[in-house]
């Protein structure tokens, strides 16, 4: 499994409560950009109609050698379907709409048999005394295993 691209400043501002993989559908020259690691996955959100479910906002640039037709209606930020089980997807539209969660995609990334997938996760946005308790006991728990290194010499 490689990582194609990662979506760095998830970790710090939202708070994870479940994780899903899904397949995206791309056309090739999508697809050859995606694996020369040319995604940005910093402003994509998820969103749910109906039965189905797209990722907007997710910037693929124009693969270099593309034809010049193709080249007049690309749109980097077109909506992507992505492929779940509609139980899944029913799951997800749940837990959306009844706990206010929004669906956030994590990272980009090739399976063992080399197709793109996405993970993506619910989220619900973390406060600013949430964010800095997080950061106190992370500190004190660093300070902790300090102590304990200098007891052991």
């Amino acid at each position: 499994m490689r990582i194609i691209n990662k979506n760095k400043f998830a970790n710090s501002t939202y708070e994870i409560t479940e994780t899903f993989d899904a397949w995206i559908i791309l056309k090739w020259y999508e697809v050859k950009s995606i694996k020369l690691s040319k995604v940005n996955i910093k402003d994509a959100i998820i969103k749910i109609y109906w039965t189905e479910i797209f990722i907007t906002n997710m910037d693929i640039p124009l693969y270099e050698r593309t034809s010049v037709n193709i080249a007049k209606n690309y749109d980097q930020k077109w909506n992507r379907k992505l492929l779940l089980t509609k139980r899944e997807i029913t799951k997800i539209a749940e837990r959306t709409t009844k706990t206010w969660l929004t669906i956030v995609p994590l990272e980009v990334y090739e399976n063992k048999y080399w197709f793109i997938k996405i993970k993506f996760w619910l989220w619900k946005l973390l406060k600013k005394v949430e964010k800095k308790q997080i950061i106190k006991e992370r500190d004190v728990a660093r300070e902790m295993q300090r102590e304990i290194k200098m007891i052991k010499y």
